[in-house]
């Protein structure tokens, strides 16, 4: 029999309820080890929280170094959830309660230790990185064709910062490659996107990156994460065409499948 606690995570602290109270604990090991009382000796914890990025890191670490199963919950799947059972109200302790609840949406065999992946963190700050720097370009060079072009001193003062940018962006991805390609499987499937017409290195580099991300996607889930899947839209005797989505992930649908490949010949 398991004992569901739902935590909330923010930077320094846990809230946590346990079916009968809340709790407020520290985010580090000592607040952990408080969780860890709540549960009596017949029964085996499953943790229930959201992916928080490196706020949750430690927690998971944790568990999965002592084996504690727990289940993360999708930020927007845990506020569907909330909807559902009609909690409009939002507050850290809220949270907590909510995804406590969650637990009757869950299948019992979907409850796994959870496990980090720490080369996969690094490279994931790291990409984080590397597009902040690419839309800083973009901003910049935005600027330059807003700028008069007779302000020589300006105009220089932003090319100097785009070339800047530009170095500490290839550095960048040259880390990120050097540690995909130290697994095989990586440089399989690095080789096999190359062999797409139009993606190029660069372009393969990012689309592994979102693949990685979303290890267990399904094939048509990535193609909606990609923004490609059409949606036809039919009422009544109107029959409407078929159009590709506009959402999705920019990083892939704008970028890695159209930006990279049609701009970048270096690859």
């Amino acid at each position: 029999m398991y004992k569901y606690i739902g935590i909330d995570i923010s930077k320094a602290t846990l809230d946590v309820y346990d079916g009968d109270k809340s709790y407020k604990v520290s985010n580090d090991l000592s607040g952990f080890k408080e969780i860890m009382r709540l549960a009596s000796k017949k029964e085996e914890l499953c943790l229930i929280f959201e992916p928080t990025g490196i706020y949750s890191h430690d927690l998971i670490l944790y568990c999965q170094k002592h084996q504690i199963k727990a289940t993360i919950v999708g930020s927007k799947e845990a506020r569907d959830y909330a909807r559902s059972i009609k909690q409009r109200s939002k507050t850290d302790k809220i949270d907590a309660k909510v995804l406590h609840h969650y637990h009757r949406q869950i299948d019992t065999k979907d409850i796994t230790v959870p496990f980090l992946d720490t080369a996969m963190r690094t490279i994931t700050q790291r990409r984080n990185v590397y597009e902040k720097y690419q839309q800083m370009i973009r901003q910049l060079k935005n600027l330059i064709e807003a700028t008069d072009k007779t302000d020589k001193l300006l105009l220089a003062s932003l090319k100097k910062q785009i070339k800047s940018l530009e170095k500490a962006s290839q550095t960048l991805l040259e880390k990120i490659e050097e540690t995909l390609l130290t697994d095989q499987e990586n440089q399989t499937a690095i080789t096999h996107l190359q062999t797409i017409p139009g993606v190029a290195k660069k372009s393969a580099l990012v689309i592994l990156m979102e693949i990685l991300r979303y290890p267990n996607a399904k094939s048509n889930e990535f193609v909606a994460l990609m923004g490609l899947d059409p949606v036809l839209k039919d009422s009544g005797i109107f029959k409407g065409k078929s159009r590709i989505i506009q959402t999705g992930r920019k990083i892939l649908k704008r970028k890695a499948l159209y930006v990279y490949s049609s701009s970048d010949t270096t690859q």
